[in-house]
């Protein structure tokens, strides 16, 4: 996603979006449905900024009884690290971070409460922390990755459910000021 689309996605509203059309062609009717919250004519207003600024794009179109109704989906697409670091990129990207993830958290939260009870058998709520190289991170996080790239390609099929994963790992900010800390003081 380039910097210049950051303003575009970096939206409470528009992240939704984004996530609901991320490997799914749904028209505005379908997204008004997924996005109950949303007015109508605001998904309206907010999938053409998204399409102007190429973010999404119309994946196909459909006519019933002479009316077009258009099914968009997301572009996707790894950040250039090279636009994180131009003038205002980073502090754009850590916006991008703290909306995408909450805005899954959010997903998480409407899940459990529309099922009435977490389906412990259907959700992944848990957070690991541990020492590590930075080789052994690079061992585990590819390692995550291909399991997940492997499953991306499974078409949908009886019994399979669409579902979501969202992975972050990072040094943990206070073990570093501890460890900066510890390496002052000796």
């Amino acid at each position: 996603m380039p910097l210049k689309n950051f303003a575009v996605v970096n939206h409470p509203a528009r992240m939704r979006i984004f996530q609901a059309l991320t490997g799914a062609e749904l028209s505005i009717n379908q997204l008004s449905r997924v996005l109950p919250d949303i007015p109508k004519p605001s998904l309206y207003r907010h999938v053409h900024k998204m399409l102007e600024a190429g973010v999404v794009r119309v994946a196909r179109v459909r006519h019933i009884h002479g009316i077009e109704e258009r099914f968009f989906i997301a572009e996707e697409g790894l950040i250039d690290p090279a636009d994180v670091f131009q003038l205002g990129g980073l502090e754009q990207f850590a916006d991008h971070i703290q909306l995408y993830g909450s805005s899954v958290a959010q997903d998480l939260a409407n899940y459990v409460l529309e099922h009435g009870e977490p389906d412990l058998n259907n959700i992944i709520a848990r957070e690991y922390t541990f020492y590590a190289t930075e080789e052994d991170f690079m061992k585990v996080r590819q390692a995550i990755y291909d399991l997940l790239e492997e499953l991306q390609k499974n078409p949908p099929a009886e019994g399979r459910t669409k579902r979501r994963i969202f992975v972050m790992g990072h040094p943990l900010r206070a073990a570093l000021l501890a460890d900066q800390a510890n390496s002052d003081a000796g």
